[in-house]
């Protein structure tokens, strides 16, 4: 809806920086040249969590449909988690590559976002967008790891990383409700399998950190 809202002339024209941004969404194929919504704009409208450009950027490139469930979910936590200072995860095989397809396509969002002449420093943007810290954590949450084992590979307090978990379902919704506009089966099983692999246990319960978030 807030991408929605912001794809409205109404709401960007109040931007001195209208016509720019006009111009970065027609570039990157989520307006067209008569300025209506593509099938790329609606499903950015899809994406409540996260960062709806860069979230866009990996669905339509293909990075989900590359990793199983386990690693699709745990890549997208980075576009959930939002705390700045978290431990540095330790990723491997196609989940490390993955991540990195991810953030080239930030980063590329970002320069598309400057060479148009908005004020947006690339390597800034990539940073704010994309938060790892708790990409191995819920790789192994969503592969069956016990709780209080996942909480071994971070410095995250227990709290945050529920409350991200809990967040992370709603992108798989959001990622879900996405693949049922573009018509992709695949991913759209896929969400599903996701969502169920990482809602369970206590994060899922009515526990203290869940009630507080």
């Amino acid at each position: 809806d807030e991408l929605e809202y912001g794809l409205s002339d109404a709401n960007l024209r109040q931007m001195p920086d209208f016509e720019t941004r006009v111009e970065v969404l027609q570039s990157m194929g989520y307006l067209d040249m008569d300025r209506t919504v593509t099938l790329k704009g609606r499903v950015a409208c899809e994406l409540s969590t996260g960062d709806e450009l860069v979230g866009t950027e990996i669905i339509f490139a293909g990075v989900l449909a590359d990793v199983p469930p386990e690693e699709a979910v745990a890549l997208l936590a980075s576009l959930v988690f939002q705390e700045k200072n978290a431990s540095a995860p330790e990723l491997s095989g196609s989940l490390k590559e993955a991540c990195e397809r991810a953030k080239a396509l930030a980063l590329a969002a970002g320069e598309e976002q400057a060479r148009k002449g908005l004020a947006v420093a690339p390597d800034e943007y990539v940073a704010a967008t994309m938060k790892f810290g708790l990409t191995e954590v819920v790789y192994e949450w969503a592969r069956g790891t016990k709780f209080a084992d996942i909480c071994q590979y971070t410095d995250v307090q227990e709290g945050s990383i529920v409350r991200t978990i809990v967040r992370l379902d709603e992108m798989c919704r959001d990622v879900r409700n996405a693949a049922r506009i573009m018509g992709d089966s695949a991913l759209f099983e896929k969400m599903e399998a996701a969502s169920a692999a990482i809602k369970r246990d206590i994060v899922f319960s009515a526990s203290l950190y869940v009630s507080g978030a």
